[in-house]
């Protein structure tokens, strides 16, 4: 886990200085109590899932041509089947088993 992209992203105006690990966190701010290890770590998902998402949204206007109309496949199909793969994405996915879908051929 990085500590510090989760606390440039959701503690960007806070005042603080970070290490490797959470016992290198330095919290220099008075308006808010240094959050815990725990708390960081439950954000540190939704970050994975961000980026998760991100990169399954790219996948998908990747092959948007693939189910065209006119776009020249035998395998129409195996494209609409892992399409539908990754939109289901983040009901599927977890840290444990980050895997993608793997693109028909």
């Amino acid at each position: 886990m990085d500590y510090s992209i989760i606390l440039g992203k959701y503690y960007l105006n806070y005042s603080w200085s970070c290490g490797e690990n959470y016992e290198s966190l330095e919290w220099y701010d008075e308006t808010l109590a240094k959050p815990t290890q725990e708390h960081l770590e439950s954000l540190w998902n939704d970050v994975l899932k961000d980026n998760m998402r991100g990169e399954r949204n790219q996948l998908l206007k990747d092959c948007d041509c693939t189910v065209l109309p006119d776009y020249p496949s035998t395998n129409k199909e195996a494209w609409l089947a892992y399409r539908r793969e990754l939109r289901n994405l983040p009901e599927t996915w977890s840290e444990s088993n980050p895997a993608f879908p793997t693109p028909p051929i």
